[in-house]
């Protein structure tokens, strides 16, 4: 009555698919855009074991199922762009510039702090002009990805050719937020700041009934 199936990957994606310098395809070696070196996923589904009881009770208390799927995994590289077209190609793929020092910011923080400043955006600079900017693709890496769903069923037998099914499922039953990239261009009023949310994914509760015969 108890099933478990749960996985972990862990892995690295290089590639060279980047358009920061048109002329020396090396340089856009680095960490693939989808690259997420750490993936774990959780399901299972619990059927409730029976009573004994009988009558109205029976019906009651027997039938029920349990069931919840995690999902958690790093969150995705990305670049930190210079915003303008210092090295004259007209691509627009120009990087910034990495003067030194550590632009992760503490993980510890709260998240609204997070929000606001991702990650130190004073160990950059717009890229000198004939250059494509000397720091590296994706070398940064934005937020974590956490979700939960669950559900509750429960199969009542009416007769012995039918029965009735109702079922509660929670999606992001923890309600916790999932954020995009942040800005990484260097010259917007915007960088490091996260503004938008991954798409549907608030909490929802919704409830069901069916009837099987």
């Amino acid at each position: 009555g108890f099933s478990i199936l749960t996985n972990y990957t862990w892995s690295k994606t290089i590639d060279d698919q980047s358009s920061a310098n048109p002329f020396n395809r090396a340089v856009s070696r680095g960490l693939a855009t989808e690259d997420v070196p750490h993936n774990f996923k959780f399901s299972n589904i619990w059927e409730v074991p029976k009573l004994t009881t009988g009558g109205p009770a029976g019906k009651l208390l027997n039938g029920w199922q349990v069931n919840a799927i995690l999902v958690w995994q790093s969150g995705f590289p990305f670049t930190v762009s210079s915003g303008r077209d210092n090295s004259f190609t007209g691509v627009g793929g120009d990087r910034a510039d990495y003067i030194g020092g550590n632009a992760e910011l503490s993980d510890s923080r709260p998240r609204g702090d997070k929000v606001r400043q991702w990650f130190d955006a004073t160990r950059f600079t717009v890229n000198a002009p004939g250059t494509f900017g000397n720091s590296g693709r994706n070398i940064l890496r934005g937020p974590k990805f956490f979700n939960t769903d669950m559900g509750v069923l429960k199969s009542t037998g009416i007769t012995e050719r039918m029965n009735l099914q109702f079922r509660a499922e929670f999606f992001n039953i923890f309600n916790t937020p999932n954020f995009r990239l942040p800005n990484g261009n260097i010259s917007s009023s915007q960088r490091g700041l996260i503004t938008a949310v991954v798409d549907d994914n608030q909490r929802i509760i919704q409830f069901g009934l069916k009837l099987l015969f």
